[in-house]
């Protein structure tokens, strides 16, 4: 039998997701701050910043959904 069978955390997949999804906003937040303290009209910066804070969002919300319906 293989180790992975063995193992029955449901809830290790959720927990990184909820932690990387706050990881990627952290980096989009910084991201922004440094797009705006900079040469105005960079809007790449703002740009990639804003996406990252999307995908954190949405990975967040995701892993957080997925963690509340385990528990029920």
């Amino acid at each position: 039998m293989k180790m992975s069978h063995r193992l029955q955390s449901h809830s290790a997949g959720p927990v990184w997701g909820l932690v990387m999804g706050m990881f990627l906003v952290a980096i989009g937040i910084v991201i922004w701050i440094y797009a705006k303290s900079s040469q105005p009209g960079d809007s790449l910066d703002e740009s990639l910043a804003m996406a990252a804070m999307l995908v954190g969002v949405f990975l967040a919300v995701y892993a957080g959904r997925e963690i509340s319906r385990a528990r029920r």
